[in-house]
């Protein structure tokens, strides 16, 4: 017979932050101590007749006797959560001292304790250990049945180790009838999530049964490795039961290879650790392997003896009367059930009369009212919106306007400024400097040293300061107009800066308004501005393009500077400013794009809506 991987699933209740879900006799022994305190809360209380129910594996009838405790107190408590791990654990004790009909009793009552709890992992692993009894019995239809019921509820959960344990637990059953590619198919899949949480406990478990398939398939080495790496993990958390089976199933691969010293020591070790923790099923199966070997061998008064107690061991455990005990149990679950539901099914029925009658009356009343009240919500939306549009239009326009003032303002004073400060270089340093030339050229060559050279400088700053004077003075003159302006500006830049200029305006005969010339113009100066200051530049390329029928003008600045990254742009440039007459553009319903790098320079186009006073015709 193959081990019966239910074992795994005692683990699954006493889960916490603190420690892994291993059996633990240590546990146990230090809970005591802190139980018989007697200080605790409720919810302490419960939480530590679980640990100590659980993890008690010395002694299983203690462990029931914490199970018990656990149940009187969660029934007093109407806490069904604990009231379904009290009864679970009890059965798994049970389950472990031979006690099948008492267990797979407690299994059911588990069952019912986390459906009323609406814990749907309870319900999964209630299942499974009941589909647990029914395995060690040989009832491998219903086992199966019950095995799967608990991995479809699984796989719906967050919880990897309950349907890790589920499928280790349908493979092991598979592995029990001889069913090796299903038995290998499940136990895979089980490792591969117990190796992804590092639960060692479960890797022991698979490891034990894929020992057992190879040594059913004759691969006896590796089936003996498999089964020793599961002992040495085992043997440390205490878990006996396994190791009995697994030491059965080394002795048993000795056997099959004849040697007879090695089975009967395996087997004789099983037997004693099963005799000394009370493992009726495991004493049995222990003294059924020494009666094949020593029958085997031979010797047929020991084979005789180990026979007589496999049998009186096997009845203890297994007999017919718990057979129809576990049966009229399921039948009686299902029927109890099957019960319930129609109970419900006639309780609604007799309310459903007179939740429809009252429901349609609400439902008419509802729809009245919702009527009534939506006309009138519908009605101060409207009006609530009506005045809250005007309000923002209201806001926008001023803020708008307000805005536009600013940067009207910022141009103007600009303008103003240029000319202010072109004036006073022309009027007053122009007019000083001319005076001084005349007075020095009054005096005679011989009294002052050096003459030539004074007058030079002086003829020099003459002209720097009428340069200067005015490239701060220019701008649209009123007799010329924007075209004018802008070819003086390009040719005042040529002389002066030696940068070559390209300019080139296709406006035709359209008539700009004058706030739209000065705006261009200034535009066109500060682009120039900018490229003077920080491009580097050998060329530059004007051009003006006007579209009459879309009122659009098109401003389009090309250099072959060092170029520039647009985004990290000094928006506190001098004049404007690029920010400042993006901005503006953009106030303008404007659009302006920049494409600049360091191997074709800089290229600024800008589109600006315009006003045309006038179009006489086309050249």
């Amino acid at each position: 017979m193959s081990k019966k991987a239910y074992l795994l699933l005692i683990g699954f209740f006493c889960i916490n932050s603190n420690h892994s879900l291993a059996q633990d006799q240590k546990i146990a022994d230090s809970l005591k101590i802190i139980y018989e305190e007697k200080k605790l809360n409720i919810e302490t209380r419960l939480e530590v007749l679980r640990n100590l129910s659980f993890n008690e594996t010395n002694n299983l009838d203690l462990s029931i006797k914490y199970a018990e405790q656990l149940i009187r107190l969660s029934t007093e408590q109407n806490n069904y959560l604990y009231l379904f791990r009290g009864y679970h654990i009890k059965g798994i004790k049970l389950r472990d001292k031979g006690h099948l009909d008492d267990a797979i009793n407690f299994f059911f009552k588990a069952l019912n304790a986390s459906k009323e709890a609406n814990y749907s992992e309870g319900v999964g692993t209630s299942y499974c250990s009941i589909a647990d009894v029914y395995n060690i019995n040989g009832h491998h239809k219903f086992a199966i049945d019950y095995y799967f019921k608990a991995i479809n509820i699984l796989r719906q959960s967050n919880d990897s180790l309950f349907l890790a344990s589920a499928l280790l637990n349908i493979g092991d059953e598979y592995l029990s009838t001889q069913k090796y590619d299903s038995a290998l198919f499940f136990f895979s899949e089980s490792n591969n999530i117990f190796k992804e949480i590092n639960y060692t406990i479960g890797i022991a478990y698979n490891q034990g049964n894929i020992g057992m398939v190879y040594a059913n398939l004759g691969k006896m080495g590796l089936a003996e490795e498999s089964m020793w790496e599961a002992i040495k993990i085992l043997e440390a958390s205490n878990d006996y039961y396994p190791i009995c089976f697994y030491l059965i199933s080394i002795s048993n691969i000795y056997l099959k290879n004849l040697d007879f010293k090695l089975a009967i020591k395996y087997a004789t070790m099983s037997l004693d650790i099963a005799i000394k923790h009370g493992l009726k099923k495991q004493v049995s199966d222990a003294h059924q392997q020494l009666y094949h070997i020593y029958n085997k061998k031979g010797f047929s008064k020991k084979a005789l003896y180990h026979f007589k107690a496999h049998i009186e061991h096997r009845d203890s455990v297994n007999n017919l009367e718990s057979i129809q005990k576990i049966a009229d149990l399921r039948t009686k679950f299902e029927v109890n059930i099957r019960d319930k539901e129609i109970a419900i099914l006639e309780s609604e029925k007799t309310l459903s009369h007179t939740f429809i009658i009252v429901f349609i009356i609400l439902l008419i009343m509802s729809i009245l009212f919702i009527l009534y009240f939506r006309q009138k919500i519908r009605t101060a939306k409207i009006l609530s919106s009506n005045t809250r549009k005007e309000y923002e239009q209201n806001i926008e326009k001023l803020l708008n306007a307000q805005e536009s003032k600013a940067l009207e303002a910022l141009i103007n004073g600009s303008e103003r400024e240029r000319k202010r400060i072109a004036q006073d270089l022309h009027n007053h340093f122009g007019s000083l400097l001319a005076t001084i030339k005349v007075n020095i050229s009054a005096i005679e060559d011989y009294k002052i040293p050096n003459q030539n050279t004074l007058e030079t400088l002086i003829n020099k700053a003459c002209t720097d300061i009428r340069s200067i004077s005015h490239e701060l003075n220019m701008g649209i003159s009123e007799d010329f107009g924007l075209v004018q302006s802008l070819k003086e500006l390009t040719e005042h830049l040529q002389i002066a800066r030696g940068l070559h200029v390209e300019l080139s305006i296709s406006i035709g005969s359209t008539q700009l308004s004058s706030p739209d010339e000065i705006l261009i113009y200034r535009i066109v100066q500060e682009l120039i501005s900018n490229v003077l200051k920080h491009a580097e530049a050998t060329k530059l390329s004007i051009l003006l393009t006007c579209f009459e029928e879309e009122r659009l003008i098109n401003i389009l600045i090309e250099d072959n500077g060092k170029g520039f990254i647009p985004k990290s742009t000094p928006s506190q440039s001098k004049g404007i400013g690029l920010n400042s007459l993006n901005k503006m553009i953009l106030k303008k319903k404007g659009e302006m794009k920049i494409d600049s790098n360091s191997r074709r320079g800089t290229t600024i186009s800008i589109d600006l809506p315009i006003t045309i006073t006038q179009v006489a015709f086309k050249q």
